[in-house]
């Protein structure tokens, strides 16, 4: 008998609902949810592809260990058991600070293996940790952590009630939007012309969502601050940013004031009279808003950039206003308060001496801090959804300090060409066999909405929750758990949790009793327990009986299957979001100010500049042996603009060599008019591992292989992988 079901997709961050069609555990169709609250009917060839990921006979589905130097299959005990004599052998040697924590994109769209990750993360203390977020967004959340003292306080813009959008290096058409849940852009774009509105974008290359917009500056690569400083100081005349309650604006306009427009305008390659049009239309606008995604973080001055882009949006009056840049709100909420200080360079790498960001460690540092002897030496890794052998720079030196670890545990579900190098691997979950809810997300979405799927299909094997709980109990007792001791061990975990709510004298629990909230939390076992008391706990939660409104639970969300709609964002939420103990705005953290000097030195240099860009159907360094999205030709294609191809003589299809980082890569010709003369494109996430069976009907040239780990971002200490300088060669 068929049956229909509800998912929320897990791959990217729009979150779109599909329906899926059910028949003896096994998918047999998949279409988009038109009356999902959220998506409202949209859906990508991602989504769509999600049975054929599901049933892929690469994808791992058992255990593997290496024996006498292959990786073989092997019983969960087996593997369990080798985790535990590995991890206690190597921290009882080095002390757990030996053992480092890599966690890949996939572990922000799933809550089972981020709450899990965290619990193992707490069992080892102060390990160091490393995340795809030095390669994607640590920037942005950093210059909101030093702004707004809460690096969770992402504004977006409220798209459904602007008049003015400014997009900096990003493409929601292909995207779905970054750091912004925005499902449905390009509907949602028709409405704001339809309107009376404009986007104007800033991007090297004419980009998927540049080619609908009302005007398209291309800009030099990594200039972005440049544009930033002259609009501001051409704005902040108006003193608009007097309405928030702050410190350090003085300070910060003092600094801007060192910077020329001219000067400005010649750094970025958009001319005065352009940018004066840009700064006229964001003042005549009634509700202007700016935005900028990876095309601003990946880059020398990624924080900066992040952090200019809040400033402008406050000059202009609409950071925290209707039709601007607001935060949004989401059901799940954590205990915590307001902070004495920021979470930055609380310590620092032993090598390089790079700053430590919101708690971890930035993945430039990774290889050093693996390869280089001494007191603090990286010996062994457990790697959570991740693939750094392709996805970080230097990918080189990677894989050899990978290839030199004690020990390497890749929980993945797929065997790719980091866990090549794995001891052990553990197979993850498919999309439809553990529920969805988005966590970190959540507060980022164009409006507020209440959202959970279950689990579509029978497991396989242990919920990555649950394998994460092993590992983590492996970490505090040296012994592999019984289904008993697991038991425990998460009620215990809860119990700790539910204490947090409690001792929080912000949060609705405070001082409430920590049995009887256990008592009502509602399911039995899973993560579905933190989700349910992170629920009732928050905004529109039912507070455990104590609450008025909507008295949400994970329960009634379930009951949803279509979820439930929250609204539009709200303005006037900084008093909520704002984490630093004075409750106000800082518009001149230290490091930014200091930054300031590296960026009056930054020298134009001659040569192309090379540039990421996707596609629709890929996602990362994963989603590569899936036949709905393998079918491009030259997905991997070098972009050229025209002028270029002919002053080196090429034409569509021609081989060339890419040469940087004293490295060489191979990459045929797209000749483009959409990218700036002097930029060149590649699309990242592919490599050419000839070993590797995933990866076998999407292979291309691997980018990170031609970025060094020290360009770098310095304040984050995140790769700069945009504007990399290159040389180009026709093959002969």
């Amino acid at each position: 008998m068929t049956q229909t079901k509800h998912r929320i997709c897990p791959i990217c961050e729009a979150g779109c609902g599909l329906k899926v069609s059910v028949e003896n555990n096994h998918v047999i169709a998949i279409e988009k949810n038109s009356d999902d609250v959220f998506s409202e009917g949209h859906v990508c060839a991602k989504g769509l592809s999600l049975a054929q990921l599901h049933d892929d006979s690469d994808r791992l589905r058992h255990p593997l260990v290496r024996k006498n130097g292959e990786l073989q299959p092997a019983s969960w005990q087996e593997a369990l058991d080798t985790i535990n004599t590995k991890l206690a052998a190597t921290i009882d040697a080095f002390g757990k600070s030996s053992v480092a924590i890599y966690a890949g994109n996939p572990t922000a769209h799933n809550f089972g293996l981020s709450q899990g990750l965290g619990v193992f993360a707490a069992m080892l203390g102060g390990s160091p940790v490393f995340s795809a977020g030095s390669v994607d967004q640590l920037p942005k959340q950093l210059a909101c952590e030093f702004m707004f003292g809460n690096s969770s306080a992402v504004p977006v813009p409220d798209i459904e009630r602007c008049d003015y959008l400014l997009m900096l290096g990003a493409n929601p058409i292909v995207s779905n939007g970054s750091l912004w849940m925005v499902p449905k852009f390009r509907d949602r774009l028709r409405a704001l012309q339809k309107r009376g509105g404009q986007l104007v974008t800033i991007d090297p290359r004419r980009t998927e969502t540049a080619r609908l917009a009302d005007q398209h500056y291309p800009i030099q690569p990594g200039t972005d601050a440049w544009l930033l400083i002259a609009l501001i100081n051409e704005l902040k005349v108006d003193g608009q940013q007097a309405g928030y309650l702050s410190t350090g604006w003085e300070i910060l306009s003092r600094h801007l004031d060192d910077f020329d427009s001219e000067k400005c305008a010649a750094q970025c390659g958009i001319s005065l009279d352009q940018i004066l049009l840009m700064a006229q239309a964001l003042r005549r606008a009634q509700r202007p808003v700016v935005y900028g995604r990876v095309g601003t973080t990946l880059q020398a001055f990624g924080t900066m950039t992040s952090f200019l882009i809040e400033v402008l949006n406050a000059v202009i009056g609409s950071l925290d206003m209707t039709g601007g840049a607001m935060f949004p709100d989401q059901p799940h909420a954590m205990p915590g308060g307001r902070k004495h200080g920021v979470d930055y360079n609380r310590f620092q790498t032993r090598v390089s001496g790079y700053p430590e960001v919101l708690g971890q460690m930035p993945a430039a540092a990774m290889a050093e801090e693996i390869l280089t002897p001494g007191s603090g030496q990286i010996k062994a890794m457990v790697a959570f959804a991740g693939n750094p052998a392709v996805s970080h720079p230097d990918s080189d030196g990677i894989e050899a300090a990978l290839g030199a670890l004690d020990f390497l545990l890749c929980v993945d579900i797929y065997h790719n060409e980091t866990s090549k190098y794995a001891d052990v691997i553990l197979p993850g979950t498919s999309p439809f066999e553990d529920s969805h809810y988005d966590s970190f997300l959540g507060s980022m979405g164009y409006r507020n909405a209440a959202r959970y799927s279950p689990a579509i299909l029978k497991r396989e094997q242990p919920s990555e929750w649950h394998q994460c709980l092993h590992i983590a109990y492996m970490v505090n007792h040296q012994a592999v758990a019984s289904t008993e001791q697991l038991k425990a061990f998460e009620d215990d975990l809860l119990a700790g949790l539910v204490s947090s709510y409690c001792a929080d004298e912000n949060s609705p629990l405070f001082n409430r009793d920590v049995q009887e909230l256990m008592a009502m939390i509602e399911p039995d076992e899973g993560v579905e327990r933190l989700l349910d008391l992170g629920i009732r706990a928050g905004r529109w939660g039912d507070h455990f009986g104590s609450a008025e409104g909507a008295k949400l639970t994970l329960k009634k969300v379930e009951t949803h299957p279509n979820g439930i709609d929250l609204g539009l964002p709200e303005a006037a939420r900084l008093a909520d979001v704002v984490g630093h103990q004075n409750h106000k705005i800082d518009f001149a953290p230290e490091p930014i100010i200091a930054d300031f000097s590296r960026l009056k030195s930054q020298l134009t240099t001659d040569g192309f500049k090379l540039i990421g860009r996707r596609r629709s159907q890929s996602n990362n360094s994963w989603l590569r042996n899936i036949p709905m999205l393998t079918g491009a030709k030259n997905h991997c294609a070098l972009e050229v603009n025209h002028h270029d191809a002919l002053q080196l003589n090429l034409s569509d299809g021609d081989e060339v060599v890419i040469c940087g980082n004293d490295q060489t890569l191979q990459a045929s010709v797209l000749i483009s008019h959409d990218i700036a003369s002097g930029v060149v494109s590649l699309p990242h996430g592919f490599s050419e591992d000839d070993n590797m069976r995933q990866a076998r009907n999407q292979k291309g040239p691997n980018y990170n292989r031609l970025v060094p780990s020290s360009r770098i971002d310095v304040v984050s200490a995140s790769a700069a992988l945009n504007g990399v300088p290159v040389r180009i060669e026709k093959l002969q």
